[in-house]
Formats: C-alpha cells, sequence, structure tokens
C-alpha cells in the first residue's frame, strides 16, 4: 500500500503537487491521467524518490519512506519506468535485464513471450533500439523490479496496441499478486478498461477519484479532465 498526506512536490521549492492525500491499496491497479502540466510526473517521481517532496508523509506498507532516496524506495520494492525510458543505453538488453532483476522475486508474467524484444534483441545495446523497443525493455524492468510497487509513466507510448493489451493483462496479474500498480498515460483507453481505479489531475490535484467501472459508465465526465 501506498500512502500519502499533506503530500507536496515540485521543483526549486515551489509545489507542482501540493496537499495531497492519497491512499493505493496493495493489488490494486490505478490508472493516473490528465492533461500535460497537472502534476502527473511530479507525483510519481517524488513517490519513488526521483525527487525529494516539499512536505507531507509518504509511507509503503505502513513504513515511511525518506524524502529524495530512489535507492532506498528501491530496495523497498518500488520501481518507476520514466517517461524517457529510463534504460542503460551502453548496455545490452539481457545486460539491463540483470541489473533489474531482484534476487528474491520473480515476477508471475512471462517477460519473454511479452516482450519480443528481450528475446530478439538481447545482445543489442539498449541504446541501439527503436523507441517502442526502449519501451519494451522499461517495462519488462520495470516488473523484474517492481516487487511491491510499479510506477509507469507514459505507459504506452511506442508500443503497438497488442502489446499495450498484453501488457495490461500483465498488470492484471501482477496486481493479483497484491503489487500496486499506478500507470499514467495520455489516453484513458484502453487503460481505464483494465484498471480497478480511475484518477485524474488537475492543477496539482486529485479531481476525480472513482472505481473505474463507474467511470465506463460515464466517459463524457472524465474526458472533461482530459481535453484543452
Amino acid at each position: 500500500m501506498i500512502e500519502a498526506n499533506g503530500f507536496s512536490a515540485g521543483y526549486d521549492g515551489v509545489p507542482v503537487v501540493d496537499g495531497l492525500d492519497l491512499t493505493i491499496p496493495a493489488g490494486q491497479l490505478v490508472a493516473l491521467l490528465g492533461r500535460n502540466g497537472m502534476g502527473k510526473t511530479t507525483l510519481l517521481r517524488t513517490l519513488a524518490g526521483h525527487l525529494p517532496r516539499i512536505g507531507g508523509e509518504l509511507r509503503l506498507g505502513g513504513a515511511p519512506l525518506r524524502s529524495g532516496r530512489a535507492d532506498l524506495a528501491a530496495r523497498a520494492g518500488i520501481s518507476m519506468l520514466p517517461d524517457d525510458r529510463g534504460v542503460f543505453p551502453k548496455l545490452t538488453v539481457s545486460e539491463n535485464l540483470r541489473l533489474a532483476r531482484r534476487r528474491d522475486w520473480t515476477p508471475p508474467v512471462d517477460l519473454e513471450s511479452m516482450f519480443p524484444v528481450i528475446t530478439e534483441r538481447a545482445n543489442v545495446a539498449a541504446g541501439d533500439l527503436s523507441g517502442g523497443q526502449k519501451q519494451q525493455l522499461g517495462l519488462a524492468r520495470a516488473m523484474l523490479a517492481g516487487q511491491r510497487a510499479i510506477l509507469v509513466d507514459e505507459f504506452s507510448q511506442g508500443l503497438q496496441p497488442s502489446i499495450v493489451r498484453g501488457v495490461l493483462d500483465a498488470c492484471r496479474t501482477l496486481a493479483a499478486a497484491g503489487i500496486t500498480i499506478l500507470l499514467v498515460d495520455q489516453s484513458p483507453e484502453p487503460l481505464v478498461e483494465y484498471a480497478d481505479r480511475v484518477l485524474a489531475m488537475e492543477k496539482g490535484r486529485i479531481v476525480l477519484d472513482e472505481s473505474a467501472a463507474d467511470v465506463r459508465a460515464d466517459m463524457d465526465r472524465l474526458l472533461g479532465f482530459l481535453v484543452v
């Protein structure tokens, strides 16, 4: 479970996300949506320790997480795939995966069948991959490292629709194993179809927090937070 209380985050002391309270239970698959510049990336980066928070508290499974300590968040079982894909360009695909793998954790999904790049380009440097292949590699790394929580920014970028749905099926399997999953994307479809819960952000605040079933029944209301 991820818990944020009075959570504020931003850059150079200026809040982008301010006074946010959020609880995401273990085993929940959450879609985080909103227009560009509304605080989604800032929220994910701070949850993962990549960015120090300005104020408030953050806990994982009831235990406090230190501000701005991505190394400690990773040790605790949080993985994040940033929007730049977060791969090591000079290392091969296999080496990237080897670095991400946790000794005490094997994800309950078949990564090789889901991500063709793992076997087809195993010995190729990650920097020589296409954008979509880098996204596949980044997602595989996140699943290998995220024993307790997986955070993904710009989830579907560069991916073929068939791979997107395959990954979402895998996310359902990971959530069923008790992993908290938070996915950010530009488009609500097909993410809302697979999610348990939908959040929408506007000006650094959560302005919609409902079950995905309720959102699917009234998509126009969600689209109001996504269309300029």
